[in-house]
């Protein structure tokens, strides 16, 4: 190997904008492995880069590393404290591991930030739903889908909160407007929400 070559091989095992590259590259093909190595690479040369710091965090996530997730997501709040996008990736990590109350604190705070993140009032929702709260859920998921109405996650939970507070009218119409955004929705799942619908239309 030339000595050029050996540099530009110690540029790539070394510098932190090509480990994030090859971090990228490595997770966009599944190999979660070579990603987090890159990554925690990027953290150890730079631990005050917070999207490096949070895509670590994406990756042990995917790996069913939930603390480590969380720790890596509250480092990254710290160095961003005012990013919402970080804010809501810590809260989606919270929710993940069961603490919707801490969730639900940091979302509200996100929200004074961005009052019309949707996907912040979306996940504000599931903590509310999640906690035996179907009328708060209701509220904010309505108020996300004002914002975006294109995401049949939030019209999904939307049927759902609205249905165990007996608004049947409310569900089915959440649920048709969940299958408008779910095309590729299969066949299975297409066939037992109709079923819902007629159930709750009073037609079964």
């Amino acid at each position: 190997m030339t000595r050029w070559g050996f540099a530009l091989k110690v540029r790539k095992m070394t510098d932190p904008d090509e480990l994030f590259n090859q971090a990228i590259a490595a997770y966009e093909k599944g190999d979660l492995a070579l990603a987090s190595d890159r990554l925690q690479r990027v953290v150890n040369r730079k631990p005050e880069d917070h999207e490096a710091l949070s895509a670590l965090a994406k990756v042990r996530r995917d790996q069913g590393e939930l603390d480590d997730a969380d720790a890596l997501f509250s480092a990254a709040v710290r160095v961003a404290p005012d990013n919402v996008e970080r804010l809501i990736d810590l809260a989606e990590t919270r929710l993940a591991r069961g603490k919707r109350a801490d969730a639900a604190h940091i979302l509200k705070h996100a929200l004074t930030l961005a009052p019309n993140n949707w996907e912040a009032l979306y996940l504000l929702g599931d903590a509310f739903l999640d906690e035996g709260h179907p009328a708060e859920a209701a509220k904010v998921y309505r108020l996300s889908l004002e914002i975006n109405p294109f995401c049949a996650d939030v019209w999904h939970n939307l049927a759902i909160a609205a249905a165990k507070l007996g608004e049947s009218a409310e569900a089915a119409e959440a649920w048709r407007s969940y299958l408008r955004c779910s095309p590729e929705a299969p066949d299975d799942e297409r066939d037992k929400v109709m079923l819902e619908i007629a159930r709750l239309s009073g037609l079964s």
